[in-house]
């Protein structure tokens, strides 16, 4: 049940948006087809298992619970709405709500170009098998992937013929790695929170992403095409008949990205630069905070452009946009969304405004955050704003006082002990919760938490209060948060569901080039274990035909693409021996009889390095020490 305090922070919605529009609701049904016979998608390995299914969102048909914000809750509405559906007349379809983004189809003249490939092999052969039972029989001439984020690509194997043409921003494959590569365990932990993928299905719990509903799950694609062509810069192409101008729109959205204009279709392709609701400048799952401006500048070189020319709009997540001035009044509200974050964030700043006092000050006007399509059903202004003073001025805000602060068991420690002890915190806690004050109780109970996670009072209460935070946010993203805390507060350890981490699979590590690899095992390297080291170790992998050399020294591996002139030691394997190694799948005495392996030097060393190497889990607490 929501609380008082919940229930009139909801209902206040209601009076803030107009919610007898149902413009939407008629946009993302429009030119629909058909859809997946059953609503379900199979994995390929397990019949058994289900890749995707619709119907994990039947409960979002009902009228929207008190548990939930009202308009979190139309836009899941909105996003589940699947199948195929036609854009422009015998010219471009869209397969949709069967994966977080869309599978876009553009008619060429001997096929179909593809744009964008959902999160698995097993989706993206569904929707393409849909749009030849009810469309065209035809082959797949080109594939684009618009960025490099891994439910737009991993479906590619399922839909790639072998003279299929695949077009690319500027080392997408590479920055697809690399993006999550280094902290990519602890991304994937944190994923936990941001997605929710351990809530049960329901009002109470997980309703979707705001972005889509969720990611399909099942086989992920190799990205070994043989035709490939890379955009490093704008430019225009014919492909297969169709003309397409390309708009290189890299560190926006993604490392690399790129929209696409259609001159005879006088249509745009948007990428993931412009969505129906208020984009991430900072992710909280983790990763490098984005720049509003820049990510401005992308959308209106759109509008300059093409303003004038512009008839249709659909991008690789939600659902088209019919008709000039539609189209350029959303373009021009996004864009002013993300300028607006950016531009207020560092006049505040500028005038002395700290990171956390910015959610504070930094207050969309009406033009533009009454629009539903402004909404932070995913990202938030609270958290962009401060996305954006991170990008400019890091993470301390200039007062002495946070410098160098105690660490949160320390604090909690302090905290509770300055209060009065433990039950006193509780009780103050519970005060302000009961009177609606909850930022002020989850501070006060963490920090009990921390100090004691043995409190099973302080445990429940805190947990009570983060499920109520939950149910009044706007945010998917900022609910899941809320609600997996509370979970994980409540449920026993044993019972948690931990996301193994793609980051430290054998697999995962096979793909890594030379360099990435050992950049890798450099942060999971235990330095003390090899401070009395000082080698250089030259590595040949015989079955890529890789080399390189290993500099450790000072407890710091470096790695080099070429060979050392002068090592102290020489290895030579393959390199799924090497990983089996790394990964504990193998033990020395295995690696050392397998039949490729060669070692001439300090080899005791060597397997001090590897054995020094321990490829994290992403099973660390948060919500407790």
């Amino acid at each position: 049940m929501a609380t008082p305090f919940v229930k009139s922070s909801n209902a206040k919605v209601y009076d803030e948006l107009d919610f007898t529009d149902r413009r939407d609701f008629e946009d993302s049904n429009k030119g629909f087809i058909c859809t997946v016979d059953g609503g379900i998608i199979d994995q390929y390995s397990q019949s058994s298992k289900k890749c995707f299914d619709v119907h994990q969102t039947d409960y979002l048909e009902q009228k929207c619970p008190e548990t939930v914000h009202p308009a979190l809750w139309r836009q899941e509405q909105l996003v589940r709405m699947h199948g195929l559906y036609e854009i422009i007349p015998n010219k471009v379809y869209q397969f949709r709500g069967f994966d977080i983004a869309n599978m876009s189809f553009i008619r060429g003249e001997k096929g179909w170009i593809i744009i964008d490939t959902l999160c698995c092999n097993e989706s993206a052969a569904t929707g393409l098998k849909l749009l030849r039972e009810k469309v065209a029989n035809l082959p797949v001439t080109c594939i684009i992937l618009t960025h490099s984020h891994g439910d737009h690509i991993h479906g590619m194997d399922g839909v790639i013929e072998d003279d299929t043409l695949v077009i690319v921003p500027k080392d997408l494959f590479k920055l697809t790695i690399s993006e999550a590569l280094l902290a990519g365990v602890a991304m994937e932990r944190r994923a936990v929170y941001m997605f929710g993928h351990n809530l049960e299905r329901n009002e109470k719990g997980w309703v979707g992403c705001g972005l889509g509903t969720t990611s399909s799950t099942g086989q992920l694609s190799t990205f070994n095409p043989k035709h490939l062509n890379e955009i490093c810069e704008d430019q225009t192409l014919t492909i297969d008949g169709v003309e397409i101008d390309f708009m290189y729109t890299p560190n926006a959205e993604a490392p690399t990205e790129m929209m696409m204009y259609f001159p005879q279709l006088k249509a745009v392709c948007t990428a993931e630069e412009i969505n129906r609701t208020q984009h991430n400048l900072y992710t909280p799952r983790g990763a490098q905070a984005r720049n509003g401006k820049d990510w401005a500048k992308y959308i209106d070189n759109i509008i300059a452009k093409y303003a004038d020319k512009l008839d249709y709009s659909f991008g690789s997540h939600n659902w088209p946009t019919w008709g000039n001035k539609n189209i350029v009044e959303y373009y021009e509200k996004q864009r002013d969304l993300y300028k607006y974050i950016h531009d207020q964030t560092l006049r505040q700043a500028n005038l002395g405004t700290t990171i956390n006092e910015l959610p504070e000050k930094v207050i969309l006007p009406k033009s533009l955050s009454s629009v539903f399509y402004n909404r932070g059903y995913y990202g938030t202004v609270s958290h962009n704003s401060r996305a954006e003073y991170q990008y400019y001025l890091g993470f301390y805000d200039g007062n002495p006082a946070n410098l160098n602060p105690l660490t949160p068991i320390k604090l909690g420690e302090k905290y509770v002990e300055a209060i009065g002890g433990e039950e006193k915190c509780v009780a103050l806690a519970k005060d302000s919760f009961e009177s609606g004050e909850y930022q002020w109780a989850i501070t006060l109970l963490n920090h009990v938490v921390f100090k004691n996670p043995k409190n099973l009072e302080a445990r429940k209460l805190l947990a009570e209060v983060y499920r109520q935070s939950g149910y009044m946010q706007e945010s998917a993203v900022w609910r899941n948060i809320y609600l997996t805390g509370a979970l994980e507060l409540e449920e026993d350890k044993s019972k948690i569901v931990y996301v193994r981490s793609s980051t430290s699979s054998t697999y995962f590590l096979l793909k890594l080039p030379f360099n990435y690899l050992f950049d890798y095992l450099a942060v999971c390297m235990e330095p003390t274990a090899v401070e009395a080291i000082n080698e250089v170790f030259n590595v040949t992998f015989v079955d890529t035909k890789e080399s390189g050399s290993l500099l450790l020294k000072n407890s710091v591996l470096n790695n080099r693409e070429h060979t050392d002139k002068h090592p102290t030691t020489q290895i030579s394997c393959t390199k799924e021996e090497l990983v089996k190694f790394v990964v504990k799948k193998t033990d020395r005495k295995t690696f050392e009889k397998e039949i490729n392996v060669k070692i001439e030097g300090n080899k005791e060393n060597f397997f001090c390095f590897i054995e020094s190497t321990h490829v994290p889990s992403p099973t660390f607490p948060i919500i407790e020490p």
